[in-house]
């Protein structure tokens, strides 16, 4: 025990003097000559026609001012790099579309998409927000909105995920005035590349709906299968297609079906565009509502 003692008192000073001198080299500042060379190492004086950096291979030298492109300090390459940390966490966008037609039937339908996802190794959490209303000659047809929240975080090999989700929705005109339905399952990703995504879900839900009428609140436990696609091409345009299903686990003819068909094309870093088919079918809707409801978006997007 005594000599594992003085083993340890050896090893740890020469530890901490190891720790205490390579961090000196680890964001080091980097000076751009005009001839395209760089020089990494500590800037020690700056003069006014000069500049001393101290390197880690040749020691220190001393650089005419004239030949100096741009200096960038050790504080500014940590400050980038936490920057692109967070930006690489963090993707935002929201999207905007308005469509109006004037002549014999005046339309107007506008929508709203709000999106954020942080997205690590092993976790990752989403927030979406989507709304949607349409009229026809100055009379409201179609008035949706819809929430989500959902995490999840990786395991195994890091195809494998779980997932807890909750999901709420209005949608006026079939005579809902809100439902929730809190889940929870299990995902795996077939192909997680960046030009490639597939993957499909199993998640059990609760459903309570609650009608805008005097019809008493449904409750209902429901199965949520969902697969979702997409392929990215030359010039970053992409084709995703996204579908949910919900099934009730008491009554296995009664379902729901969410299917979108997007592209979108970007127009430069933050822009694009996106044109959507949206598809929901109800297999018992509720008052005058049909099975099938399509609508078919275009929007801009913006990424931030």
């Amino acid at each position: 025990m005594k000599r594992c003692f003085c083993l340890v008192c050896l090893i740890a000073p020469m530890f901490l003097c190891l720790l205490l001198s390579y961090p000196e080299f680890v964001y080091a500042d980097e000076v751009y000559l005009k001839n395209g060379d760089k020089i990494s190492g500590k800037i020690i004086e700056e003069q006014r026609d000069s500049i001393a950096i101290e390197t880690e291979a040749i020691g220190s030298i001393t650089i005419n001012k004239k030949f100096v492109e741009r200096i960038i300090t050790s504080e500014e390459i940590e400050e980038a790099k936490v920057k692109k940390e967070k930006d690489k966490l963090w993707q935002k966008k929201v999207s905007v579309g308005y469509n109006k037609s004037d002549g014999n039937t005046q339309n107007n339908q506008l929508a709203m998409h709000l999106y954020a996802n942080r997205k690590t190794d092993y976790d990752e959490f989403t927030m979406k927000g989507e709304a949607y209303y349409s009229s026809a000659n100055e009379k409201m047809d179609s008035q949706k909105w819809y929430g989500m929240g959902r995490y999840a975080f990786s395991f195994w090999d890091g195809k494998w995920y779980n997932f807890y989700k909750l999901e709420t929705d209005h949608d006026k005109f079939a005579n809902i005035n809100y439902r929730a339905i809190p889940s929870a399952g299990i995902g795996y990703w077939f192909s997680d590349e960046p030009d490639w995504k597939v993957m499909a879900e199993l998640a059990i839900g609760f459903e309570h709906t609650n009608f805008r009428d005097a019809s008493k609140s449904s409750n209902e436990a429901v199965l949520v299968p969902r697969g979702f696609l997409e392929k990215k091409f030359i010039g970053g345009l992409s084709l995703s297609q996204d579908i949910f299903l919900y099934s009730s686990l008491e009554d296995t003819g009664k379902y729901r079906l969410h299917s979108e068909t997007a592209v979108t094309n970007p127009i430069n870093d933050r822009l694009s565009w996106k044109i959507s088919f949206i598809d929901e079918f109800n297999s018992d809707p509720t008052g005058s509502a049909k099975k099938n409801d399509y609508r078919l978006i275009s929007s801009l997007g913006y990424a931030f």
